[in-house]
């Protein structure tokens, strides 16, 4: 009876640390900047349909999900809508400036666009099904009621925070009073948000951190009037947190992974990395693993479309 009791207690013990060992860490699919054109749209559908086989926790689409050229219609919003809501699992999506910022370019109203995209991607909680990952967003405070699109999450103790900051300056057009007034209060909507999130961070002591957007936010350079305050937010973290930090964006099309940023004295960054998706004209995405237990926590590969090349 003991050795039996014995055995039993060392197999829920293994199974225990299988469990852990499985729950450690995951994977998900990251894209964005697409689909600019028809050809693009049946692609980027079939590289969706191609990542149903994998085993990623969720899609990640980081804006601008048609070309600045065409129409800012309510037809254009719907169809990507009805295919983040078709997706069956979480689609983590922030907006692009091509989404609304750019939008006076084919005739349309940007402020009104953001209105309508907040409406079609984020009140309607069946379309990006956050609520799986256990969202916290930051319209939940009546003060920031209006920024549906800013939340954050945590998945195997690694933090994802989602804030708007766009590309074309980030809406920072200083020739134009209502686009002014529209960044002025976004501008400090995100920098509170970042700053709520980065102490929740270091308070739970969360083994890495993601920091989703979707412009370049020129890194490499002084920051323009549009970015600046987002890179300060970034450097008071950084200076601070030394875990694995990454910022996922789109907006300049081109594949990257690299190391770009430096605090006030010059010297850069080594605990923060830059991962810039693909984009139009390349139907990709970028295979995004997350392992708490990696002193690197995570780590990048290209997905392409073409099963026999995307096996792990």
């Amino acid at each position: 009876m003991k050795k039996t009791t014995t055995s039993l207690v060392v197999l829920q013990l293994l199974l225990c640390v299988a469990t852990a060992r499985g729950q450690s860490g995951f994977r998900f699919l990251a894209t964005g900047d697409l689909p600019y054109a028809k050809s693009q749209d049946v692609q980027y559908r079939q590289l969706l349909k191609q990542s149903l086989s994998e085993d990623f926790a969720f899609l990640m689409h980081v804006g601008d999900f048609k070309a600045q050229s065409m129409p800012c219609s309510d037809a254009e919003f719907v169809k990507i809508r009805n295919l983040f809501r078709a997706y069956p699992k979480p689609v983590v999506y922030t907006p692009g400036d091509n989404e609304w910022t750019d939008c006076h370019g084919v005739g349309s109203d940007p402020i009104e666009r953001l209105a309508k995209i907040r409406q079609l991607f984020y009140q309607d909680k069946k379309t990006l099904r956050l609520a799986k990952l256990n969202v916290v967003a930051q319209s939940r405070q009546k003060k920031y009621a209006t920024f549906v699109e800013n939340y954050r999450f945590t998945k195997s103790n690694v933090m994802f925070i989602v804030a708007h900051v766009v590309g074309s300056g980030n809406n920072h057009r200083a020739d134009h009073a209502p686009s002014m007034k529209e960044f002025a209060a976004r501008s400090q909507a995100n920098a509170a948000f970042l700053k709520e999130s980065f102490a929740k961070a270091k308070a739970k002591r969360v083994k890495g951190v993601a920091v989703v957007i979707h412009a370049n936010p020129n890194f490499e350079k002084a920051s323009g009037p549009g970015f600046k305050r987002f890179q300060t937010t970034m450097r008071e973290f950084l200076d601070s947190y030394k875990q694995p930090v990454v910022c996922i964006h789109g907006d300049t099309h081109y594949f990257r992974i690299d190391k770009p940023f430096k605090n006030k004295a010059g010297k850069t960054y080594l605990h923060f990395t830059r991962m810039e998706v693909f984009g139009s004209p390349n139907v990709a995405g970028v295979v995004v693993n997350v392992d708490p237990n990696d002193k690197q926590v995570f780590r990048f590969r290209p997905y392409y479309l073409s099963v026999g090349r995307n096996k792990r």
